[in-house]
């Protein structure tokens, strides 16, 4: 799949979606967004110091909220969330994943709007001041020539490796060097900071894990030692701890929800890009793989907001159809493999082929 089918799939499904929400009450739920970084604007996206994924612009993340206040939406939290959502209600969550110090760029709009925000966080690079390994694979291998496929097939590979042994690997190949962050924009928030910017009464922290580490990747020990780790580094350096977690890479497993629940964690973020219905249990299986939209620069902000509202989505389903055929193929591969935590994967948010083709025009491969 490339391009031209992801802009037909997203044409039809805005087409629908006008539709349906013009014959049909919008029904109550819970929609939640995942973003990445904030620019400030398209020049400074266009320098390729960070992978390409979404590009939003705060210009576009301010039309996003006041689109959904338009409409009716109630901004929430996760205090909101786990006292429970009334039905018969519209709610929106916005989360941001990583730890992107240009993520306080936020500040200004959710203080506009009086809206809140989760942002995860992976503490490793917080603690260490080094760049996200995805941006380094990508600014440096794209600056060698390499095409937009061949880079999107390494990514690939690395992604099957745990995060000390793809830093390792991009490490020997770029050196050292190519993890100190180039300016604001690609690096992630210091201690300090991030302490700061938990205290804003708009701010709330979630667990990215530690290294953000692909966790079916890992042994379930590790797994857990890669959580746990988060959520004390997290309490040491905000004084919160956790309630939520966003698997990275949409990746995780029954195992793994176990874990998080050990920890004290109470919800868990996926990347299926679906709506949760209402009332959400807590303890439930729903309650630890809520999905999340991902908007972008590659559609009109209110056009993708338009079409996140609807129940019938075409990408969608086709999303999640091919999601539950590689969780099948995981589950049967762990039957082989002693001590990993497959078995229920989620969908990573933008590897493979058929990801990359329907997210993101088949050219990205962000961690």
């Amino acid at each position: 799949m490339l391009g031209p089918v992801r802009r037909i799939l997203r044409t039809t499904d805005a087409a629908i979606a006008s539709a349906y929400l013009s014959l049909v009450r919008e029904r109550s739920a819970l929609l939640c967004f995942l973003f990445h970084s904030l620019f400030a604007d398209e020049q400074e996206s266009e320098q390729n110091l960070v992978h390409p994924l979404q590009r939003t612009t705060v210009a576009q993340f301010r039309r996003f909220i006041a689109y959904y206040l338009r409409k009716g939406y109630q901004f929430i939290g996760v205090p909101e969330l786990l006292a429970g959502l009334k039905p018969g209600g519209r709610y929106a969550l916005i989360t941001f994943d990583d730890g992107y110090f240009n993520n306080s760029r936020a500040l200004p709009v959710l203080e506009e709007f009086k809206v809140p925000a989760l942002f995860f966080i992976s503490t490793d690079n917080v603690r260490r001041g080094r760049c996200f390994w995805w941006d380094v694979h990508w600014r440096e291998t794209a600056g060698r020539g390499v095409g937009d496929d061949a880079i999107v097939r390494d990514g690939k590979f690395l992604k099957a490796l745990r995060t000390e042994h793809i830093e390792d690997e991009l490490s020997g190949r770029h050196g050292a060097s190519a993890f100190t962050p180039r300016g604001d924009v690609d690096r992630p928030f210091t201690p300090q900071e991030l302490r700061e910017f938990s205290r804003n009464p708009y701010v709330q922290i979630g667990n990215h894990t530690a290294g953000h580490a692909i966790l079916t990747n890992y042994p379930l020990e590790d797994a857990g030692r890669q959580i746990g780790d988060a959520q004390d580094a997290l309490q040491e350096m905000t004084g919160q701890r956790p309630l939520a977690i966003a698997y990275p890479n949409g990746a995780h497993s029954d195992e793994i929800e176990r874990l998080c629940g050990g920890l004290g964690l109470k919800c868990g973020f996926t990347v299926q890009p679906n709506k949760t219905s209402l009332p959400l249990e807590l303890g439930s299986e729903n309650a630890m793989r809520i999905g999340r939209f991902a908007p972008d620069a590659e559609d009109t902000m209110e056009r993708q907001c338009l079409t996140f509202r609807s129940d019938l989505q075409m990408y969608g389903r086709l999303h999640a159809g091919y999601w539950q055929l590689k969780k099948l193929r995981r589950g049967l591969r762990h039957r082989r493999r002693s001590g990993a935590c497959g078995g229920g994967l989620d969908a990573p948010h933008d590897d493979d082929e058929v990801q990359v083709a329907l997210h993101s025009g088949g050219e990205h491969i962000r961690g």
